[in-house]
C-alpha cells in the first residue's frame, strides 16, 4: 500500500483490490482520548462520512464509490485528479450550491478536496460533514472555502468564479450576503 495523503484526522492508501485500484482512509487513533471514547469517535465519524458520501450520489454529484465501511477504515474507489480546477470554478460553485440545497455541509471545503476527473468534479473527505438547514453553516462553509484560497496566494478571480457558480446555482441567494456578515463580525475579535 501507497500513502497518498496524511493528515490529522487519517491516512489514505492507494492500493489494488481484485485488480481495481482503490483508497483505504484509515482514520487515526488518539493516544489522548480514551480508548473506549477513541473507538466510538471513529466509528461515528467513519458511519458519518460514508453516509454523506452515499447521500451526495443520490443527488446527482460525484463521489468516490464505497466497497467498505469497518469502525475506522473506508475503503472506496480511487479516483485520480487531474487538477483542473481553473477549468471548472463555476461548475464547482454550482456543485457546492447543489450540495447546500440540500442540507450537507462538507466542513472542510478547499481545493484537495474537491477532484476533477473526465470534466466531472468529485467531493471527497466529508470526515466534517453534517447535515444542517441553517443558513450561518452554508456561509462558514463557504467562507473557510473562500479563506483557502485566499491563504494558498490564490488570486481572487477563483473565488470570484465559483461565487458566481454558487449564485447560479443556490436556492438561496441570502447564504453569499451572509458570508459578508460573518466576515464583519470576525473583524472585531
Amino acid at each position: 500500500m501507497e500513502i497518498i495523503a496524511k493528515g490529522a484526522e487519517a491516512t489514505i492508501y492507494k492500493t489494488k483490490l481484485f485488480n481495481k485500484e482503490v483508497c483505504i482512509k484509515e482514520r487515526n487513533s488518539k493516544k489522548y482520548r480514551h480508548p473506549v471514547l477513541d473507538t466510538k469517535i471513529l466509528k461515528t465519524r467513519n458511519k458519518e462520512e460514508a453516509f454523506l458520501l452515499k447521500k451526495i450520489k443520490e443527488i446527482g454529484l460525484f463521489s468516490p464509490y464505497i466497497y467498505s465501511v469497518s469502525n475506522n477504515k473506508i475503503i472506496m474507489e480511487y479516483i485520480k485528479n487531474s487538477k483542473k480546477h481553473k477549468d471548472k470554478l463555476e461548475e464547482i460553485g454550482i456543485e457546492i450550491a447543489k450540495l447546500h440545497n440540500n442540507n450537507i455541509i462538507h466542513g472542510d471545503l478547499n481545493l484537495i478536496n474537491i477532484l476533477t476527473n473526465n470534466n466531472k468534479v468529485y467531493f471527497i473527505d466529508f470526515g466534517l460533514g453534517y447535515v444542517s438547514l441553517k443558513i450561518e453553516d452554508k456561509a462558514t462553509d463557504l467562507l473557510v472555502f473562500k479563506k483557502t484560497l485566499l491563504a494558498l496566494k490564490r488570486t481572487e478571480k477563483l473565488w470570484v468564479g465559483i461565487k458566481e457558480g454558487y449564485l447560479k446555482g443556490t436556492n438561496n441567494k441570502n447564504i453569499i450576503k451572509h458570508i459578508e456578515n460573518i466576515e464583519k463580525r470576525g473583524r472585531y475579535l
